[in-house]
């Protein structure tokens, strides 16, 4: 089943944009690491809830790949 990320609780909806953040690699590796957590243990409850975490997961994956491919020895 495909799903239509853009209206996660407000994500593609640029005037709800409240905060941005900037992380060293470590952090990102971090936020990752806990946003997979958070999914595999996920208890139930709002669906939304939880498409906001797949889709933060993505989004945190392709950063951590854009920084190896930006990134790697030649």
């Amino acid at each position: 089943m495909e799903r239509n990320n853009r209206n996660v609780l407000g994500e593609g909806m640029n005037e709800d944009v409240v905060a941005t953040f900037n992380y060293n690699l470590t952090a990102l590796k971090l936020e990752f690491k806990t946003t997979c957590d958070a999914l595999r243990n996920w208890p139930g409850g709002a669906a939304e809830e939880q498409d906001f975490l797949q889709h933060k997961k993505q989004e945190l994956f392709r950063a951590l790949m854009e920084h190896s491919f930006e990134n790697e020895s030649v």
